[in-house]
């Protein structure tokens, strides 16, 4: 999951280097409802999460691991990655609803 806030001039995602599961815990990180990010200044209801394309990543892997056993290797292997990285999206897209479904009273 990757926070981001839209930049108010152009609109355009600025990813913040900090994570949290809900508004509130990033409030309480920040120690602050309102944030500087860049030269604006933010409220924490402004932030949103996004999920991290990891799937891919884990099928790569998995297959590049499964190159030691050959071509069997590499289909188990890719296979095995897509399992995995399916179930870390699932659980990303799970974390981002949480944290875009809190809120911080402002």
């Amino acid at each position: 999951m990757r926070l981001y806030v839209l930049d108010k001039s152009d609109g355009t995602k600025v990813r913040l280097k900090e994570t949290a599961n809900t508004r509130g815990e990033l409030a309480r990180l920040y120690g602050a409802r309102r944030v500087q990010v860049g030269d604006s200044v933010y409220e924490v209801n402004d932030i949103s999460a996004e999920s991290s394309d990891n799937a891919a990543a884990a099928m790569a892997l998995g297959g590049v691991v499964g190159i030691y056993g050959g071509v069997p290797g590499v289909i188990i292997g890719g296979l095995i990655g897509a399992l995995l990285g399916k179930s870390t999206d699932d659980e990303d897209k799970t974390k981002v609803e949480l944290f875009n479904r809190s809120s911080v009273d402002v």
